[in-house]
């Protein structure tokens, strides 16, 4: 039958059980109908012979094809035979309405289990189209007589046959109605099962294309990426590909991947490449390419294979990574490197490493060369049987292995230096200037590796010692001058670096130490008048933007008396292009004081004059109003005015000269022009 509650291998199971079935229901059905029959009309013991092997080819015919799978032939099969097994007797026994017209609702029954409702529906018109032929023929008594007459019993037990079969049918339908629907709850079951597990791998399917997408964005934007062929062309390329290359996706796409070679490499350099390619291997390299521009650019590849079912790789996927700005960190690196090794050389400079966890000690050649040793960059040679330490001056050992060991327990970036001496391999001194600080890791912490140098500082010591030996000199020479010797630089603040300080023989002088002067120039403020203070700042910043000549006078305070005292500085530019200036300062207080002197004289003299020459006009004037004769008056008058007037001319021009003196330069006053060399008064001035 077409069970629309089984799937397809279900169904055709059933259907072959249901043959076995019902072939079984039939043949017994047959041997109980033969047996009764062999009881009670003994007599056609033929007829009975006859069904009953009918019924038994039947039954072997039918379950021979269920066998060998020929199910859908054997439900055919049974439901024609099983009719023609009932329809025949019907018209051979003289009349439809014999018993046998009861099998036939069997036989349709069974086709409708073993055909479907088709083929049920076909066997029932086919039976009542048999029937009403039977019909026919009985009406125009072309039907047989009737050959079993039968009796009561006959009738009951032909008639609870079929009706038993009817009821095996309806069992084995109802039995197969309720197996259908539990069969249909459970495949309703496996199918919701079926659609939520479908659901959960579409959203998980979902999830990594979702997560697929996600890494091809993040790889597109990261990386730069290119799919070729096998033999070589380019099939793929994304953003990156193009920027880095200076190609349009439409120039790369076909071509090879050699347009971008660049000749850099030499062919033994794709040897270890072209193997793995020919194993179906990924490989990872790095390569300089040519864009198209012609500029170089480096990437950091790695190609993967692409394998088919079959494992042959029928395309390539290159991962790439832009370090052109690494190698070109790199050779800059390298560059410095020997730069620095060249620097190192020619400064008569070592190098030297120390690791405190292993207490291993590098040292440059240049370093073992300061010592007189020939020897390339390493170890100490501990069977040398001295090491940097035993070669220490005894006076210098204990303060630098002291210094050297709060640096190492010290763990800060601090710099370390220490000057001392070293013996060299002919037995001489050498002074060495050592600096060193510590080294950071990738991640910023300080570690126990320490870099530093050795530098041979004996021919500069030597220069200082001379240096030392003329400023000695200069103490010597300076120091007996009256006034006070300076050599500074001023910072750009005002605030001047005294490089040399001596100071002269003069009692009157400031109290701090010539060291502390030097540490500290405000130190020689300490006896400068309050007043002033702000005058030697205001010119120490004049003379650093004007880079000119220092010349002011200040007072100070020595024993509660005011001093004036004269700064005066030369700049000059060393070789380095610093100006330094060179300058002195003295006591004038007795300059000063002479100065004030003369003006308090010049001013005495101004208005003792003035009084004269003021009664000299009067008389004068009196004279010109006078009695006297006008000869007399007028000639006294022509002689007196002409000098008053000249005396208070004089007078006057003395004063503004001196104004002007005062002003230009207070202490280099000439009064030589305002000395009057006339013999006379009244003669004019030539």
């Amino acid at each position: 039958m077409n069970n629309v509650f089984l799937p397809p291998d279900k169904e055709k199971n059933y259907q072959s059980y249901m043959v076995y079935a019902l072939t079984m229901i039939w043949s017994m059905v047959t041997g109980i109908v033969v047996s009764i029959g062999f009881f009670y009309f003994p007599q056609l013991w033929s007829r009975w012979l006859l069904l009953l092997s009918i019924a038994i080819f039947i039954a072997a015919f039918n379950l021979t094809l269920n066998h060998f799978g020929r199910t859908r032939t054997a439900s055919w099969s049974l439901t024609a035979m099983l009719w023609l097994y009932i329809t025949i007797p019907c018209y051979s026994a003289g009349g439809i309405f014999a018993p046998g017209i009861l099998s036939q609702i069997g036989v349709i029954l069974t086709a409708g289990f073993l055909l479907g409702r088709r083929g049920g529906l076909a066997t029932g018109l086919l039976t009542i189209v048999a029937d009403l032929g039977l019909a026919y023929l009985e009406v125009t008594g072309h039907l047989p007589a009737p050959v079993v007459i039968h009796d009561p019993i006959s009738r009951w037990i032909s008639a609870i046959i079929p009706f038993g079969t009817v009821m095996v049918l309806q069992y084995y339908a109802i039995n197969h109605l309720r197996s259908s629907l539990i069969t249909l709850q459970r495949e309703i079951i496996r199918r919701k099962d079926a659609e939520h597990l479908k659901d959960q791998t579409v959203h998980h399917l979902s999830e990594r294309e979702k997560e697929l997408k996600d890494y091809k964005y993040a790889l597109d934007i990261s990386s730069i990426v290119s799919i070729s062929a096998v033999d070589g062309s380019f099939t793929f390329v994304n953003e990156n590909f193009c920027k880095v290359s200076k190609y349009s996706r439409e120039e790369l796409i076909g071509n090879q991947h050699s347009m971008l070679w660049s000749g850099y490499h030499p062919p033994e350099y794709f040897t270890e490449l072209s193997i793995a390619m020919q194993e179906g291997k990924s490989y990872r390299g790095e390569f300089c390419n040519k864009a198209k521009d012609g500029s170089l650019y480096w990437v950091d590849t790695t190609i993967v294979p692409f394998l088919n079912e079959e494992g042959q790789v029928y395309q390539y996927m290159s991962i790439n990574r832009d370090i052109t700005q690494k190698k070109e960190a790199l050779e800059q690196l390298r560059a410095s490197e020997e730069r620095y090794k060249s620097i190192i050389t020619v400064s008569n400079t070592g190098a030297w490493e120390y690791d405190l966890d292993t207490n291993r000690v590098w040292y440059s050649a240049q370093y073992f060369a300061m010592l007189g040793l020939d020897r390339s960059d390493g170890a100490w040679d501990e069977t040398m049987a001295i090491t940097w330490m035993d070669r220490l001056h005894p006076d210098d050992r204990e303060r630098s292995i002291k210094a050297f060991d709060e640096f190492l327990k010290g763990g800060s970036l601090e710099l370390y230096e220490s000057f001392f001496r070293m013996r060299h391999q002919n037995g001489d001194w050498v002074w060495i200037w050592s600096r060193a600080r510590r080294l950071r890791d990738q991640n910023g912490n300080i570690t126990n590796i320490s870099l530093g140098t050795h530098t041979d500082i004996s021919e500069r010591i030597k220069a200082e010692e001379k240096i030392k030996e003329s400023e000695q000199l200069i103490k010597k020479i300076t120091s007996q001058v009256p006034g006070n010797t300076y050599m500074f630089e001023i910072e750009e603040s005002g605030k001047p670096n005294i490089l040399f300080v001596n100071r002269g023989v003069e009692d009157f002088n400031y109290t701090a130490d010539l060291e502390e002067v030097s540490r500290d120039a405000d130190k020689v403020l300490e006896v400068w008048h309050e007043g002033d203070r702000t005058l030697f700042h205001e010119k120490m910043k004049e003379a650093y933007l004007s880079e000119a000549v220092i010349s002011f006078q200040y007072r100070i305070i020595v024993n509660d008396m005011i001093r004036w005292r004269w700064l005066q500085a030369v700049p000059e530019k060393n070789k380095q292009g610093k100006v330094i200036w060179y300058g002195a300062t003295r006591d004038i207080t007795a300059l000063v004081d002479y100065i004030a002197s003369v003006e308090q004289i010049l001013f005495d003299i101004s208005h003792v004059m003035r009084r004269p020459v003021s009664s000299m006009l009067g008389i004068t004037m009196l004279i010109s109003e006078g009695e006297l004769q006008s000869e007399e008056m007028l000639h006294l008058a022509h002689q007196l005015h002409p000098v008053a007037k000249e005396m208070d001319k004089f007078m006057n021009e003395l004063n503004q000269v001196y104004e002007q003196k005062r002003q230009i330069n207070s202490l280099n006053i000439d009064f030589s022009s305002l000395v009057d060399k006339r013999n006379s008064l009244f003669r004019p001035a030539e």
